[in-house]
């Protein structure tokens, strides 16, 4: 299959060079790629990519790991249309991930967005996600579904992420080493085992960072950088053949510590500062974490039907001093799930069902401290607070023609909110209660293959509640949960065109509109700098456009680019005598794009990588913005360079190479005019990754 026949684009513009990733190879012919078809499985069952009648895309091989520090998530990321990154450089309150949008006004983590690990949701029940114990420098693959998907994973409005270690060796043993060193205090280390014997799989991963930061503390006291992280991550699986089908046991531990720098008011901004917030320094403000979770699958046939069983559970301890308050937070939360599903037909004639349910369940017992100097002051909540998810829902892919596909699902979610306040007496009242929110979310997509060229158009909707954390976080100070919180809705419609362009280029086009209701919109108060709390506004919408496409220019160099336009709005928005209707929903940059070339020949490699954003409003009122800026990256370096018994993999990057002053993010609505968070000047890195194989000649 070469490219010409492919109807891909969105994938192989967006993730996978022509010329060493494992699914393409160079011909004799010259000029020619070949394609393999390219498997997803974000729709919970395989699906070729060229016949999905939504948006998705993958990376994988090279563009995922060649040359990458393997320290942060946007590394991971960057070669995807839609996906975008603010990087804080602040493992405090990590990176901030959104598509067309959703998640893009994060205060920690990542909202609006469904991810899972290695098949673990990282996405808990109330919509919160952490990716702290990621390990980006094990990845081998990562899939992302643009826009809702809430038919199938319920919570969730801007779309998924299926983030996978690679594989297993398909060999008695690998033994494979990284480090890596780098400007700004970098040091990574990296050790990974695996192997294949008798059907049996196994693959762990240990991985130690550390990184100063640039962040400087001009107090005079305490620890300078302030914004110094250190990380370790265990990563284990084993894959083993049982029942006539496959098991899959997954386990993973995280130990992070890290300081918060906080962000910066304009004044200090444009004047070059990298200094850490003043009062950040002098209360202290950091995070310390302590995870572990494990997760067990089996996936086979069941009754004569394709069957699939998981469970999942998290245990999270979090001491997290922010401005004003001590977060004592203790976490357990998990999941199983069950789905059957059958397929018949052949070729373009192939259809198939799925259906199942799933149930999670979260506990927080949290402790908020008053902050004083990053020591716990006196008690100010203490409230066990339980999330309850039960889902059912279905899918139907079905063939309408040779050449027409149509895929449409549905999906109920139910979910039980409760606090139980244990913070009484004394003038404090009992603010314990409940919050019951619930939603049906169909979706609906045709796909018109036209051989060159694919068509494809959708409707779906999404539903996503306030978080736990959003829901606590009551900007009168009582306890309990939010009484007039309500969740986010909408409906989102798309439509795009996939193909390819004679032998050589692959392109991929999609418009989409959202309209939502109750966006939920973050917002601070003077008393309580650095707290986030969160209102809902009337109506907003988001609507634009992806563009991404990959030519290969020769045998040896291959140039890729993607543009996003966001245009997101409020219609319907006021607090108090302030009406915001018509203002650019703030935390978003209309425009971005991103384009890269790549030379590879034989086992050398280099890329030179361009990343152009617009400005980004910093408030609802749209008087405060980032303005845009343009990054230049240059990495190159070599793969499996034979050595005795080793094969030796050395890469180096520059990073910032214009040295650009820029805000790597914004904090939405900070108080104070706090809004920038600066990013990194001119730096770099250089790694060396060893490997060994075990062979009949070395046993």
């Amino acid at each position: 299959m070469t490219v010409r026949t492919l109807t891909l684009a969105g994938l192989a513009c967006a993730a996978v060079p022509p010329a060493a990733s494992p699914t393409l190879a160079q011909t004799a012919e010259g000029d020619t790629i070949t394609l393999a078809p390219v498997v997803v499985s974000v729709l919970r069952s395989p699906v070729r990519l060229d016949r999905l009648p939504f948006s998705a895309s993958v990376i994988a091989g090279p563009d995922l790991a060649e040359g990458t520090a393997g320290l942060f998530i946007e590394e991971a990321l960057h070669a995807l249309p839609g996906v975008r990154v603010q990087n804080r450089y602040n493992a405090s309150v990590g990176e901030r991930i959104s598509i067309r949008g959703f998640g893009a006004r994060s205060q920690f983590g990542v909202r609006g967005i469904k991810i899972l690990v290695d098949g673990i949701p990282a996405t808990l029940p109330d919509g919160q996600t952490t990716l702290d114990h990621l390990d980006v420098g094990s990845l081998g693959r990562v899939e992302a579904l643009r826009g809702p998907a809430a038919a199938l994973y319920g919570n969730g409005a801007g779309g998924v992420i299926l983030f996978r270690s690679a594989a297993a060796f398909e060999g008695a043993y690998r033994q494979d080493a990284t480090v890596v060193a780098g400007s700004d205090g970098l040091l990574r280390l990296q050790a990974t085992g695996s192997g294949s014997t008798g059907g049996i799989g196994v693959r762990a991963s240990v991985a130690r960072s550390v990184f100063d930061g640039f962040r400087t503390n001009d107090s005079e006291t305490g620890e300078d950088p302030y914004s110094r992280a250190e990380r370790t991550t265990i990563n284990a699986a084993l894959t083993s053949p049982a029942g006539g089908g496959i098991l899959t046991v997954q386990l993973s531990g995280l130990d992070l510590d890290a300081l918060n720098p906080g962000s910066l008011p304009a004044s200090l901004f444009e004047e070059g500062s990298n200094q850490a917030w003043g009062f950040n320094v002098a209360r202290k403000t950091r995070k310390d974490v302590r995870q572990g979770q494990a997760g067990v699958s089996w996936r086979g046939p069941l009754a004569g039907l394709d069957g699939m069983i998981s469970a999942y559970g998290v245990s999270r301890e979090l001491d997290n001093p922010i401005p004003t308050r001590v977060i004592d937070l203790k976490r357990r939360g998990g999941g199983v799930r069950a789905a059957v599903g059958r397929e018949w037909g052949a070729g373009s004639r192939r259809g198939r069902v799925d259906f199942g349910l799933e149930g999670e369940f979260q506990g927080d017992d949290r402790r908020n401290y008053a902050n004083q100097g990053g020591e716990a002051g006196d008690l100010q909540v203490d409230q066990q607070e339980n999330v309850r998810a039960m889902a059912v829902f279905g899918q139907l892919r079905l063939p309408l023609g040779t050449r027409l596909e149509a895929m449409g699902a549905l999906r109920v979610d139910r979910f039980s909110f409760s606090a139980e306040d244990r913070l009484v007496g004394a003038g404090n009242p009992d603010d314990s209660g409940d919050r019951g929110m619930g939603g049906i979310s169909p979706s609906f997509g045709v796909h018109l293959d036209l051989g060159d060229h694919g068509v494809f158009a959708s409707v779906a909707r999404s539903f996503e509640t306030p978080t736990t954390t959003e829901l606590a976080n009551r900007p009168d100070r009582a306890g309990g949960f939010n009484p007039g919180l309500e969740p986010q809705r909408g409906w989102t419609l798309e439509g795009g065109l996939r193909g390819t362009l004679g032998s050589r280029a692959a392109y991929d086009v999609t418009v989409f509109n959202t309209a939502l209701t109750n966006q939920l919109v973050p917002f601070e108060v003077p008393d309580a700098p650095g707290r986030r709390f969160y209102r809902n506004a009337g109506r907003s919408r988001v609507r634009g456009f992806e563009f991404a496409t990959r030519t290969a220019l020769s045998s040896l160099l291959t140039a890729r680019a993607a543009y996003g336009y966001v245009d997101a709005r409020f219609d319907e928005f006021a607090v108090g005598d302030n009406t915001f209707d018509g203002n650019r929903v703030p935390g978003l940059a209309p425009h971005r794009l991103e384009g890269a070339l790549r030379i590879g020949g034989g086992v050398w490699f280099g890329e030179f990588r361009v990343e152009t954003r617009g400005e980004v409003p910093a408030n609802d009122a749209n008087d405060a913005a980032a303005a845009g800026f343009t990054l230049v990256d240059l990495r190159f370096g070599a793969t499996g360079v034979r050595a005795g018994g080793l094969r030796l993999s050395p890469f180096a990057a520059v990073t910032n190479l214009t040295d650009a002053r820029y805000a790597s993010s914004v904090v939405v609505n900070a108080f104070g005019g706090r809004y920038f968070e600066p990013g990194p000047d001119r730096g770099g890195y250089v790694g060396l990754s060893l490997t060994w194989e075990s062979t009949p000649e070395s046993p």
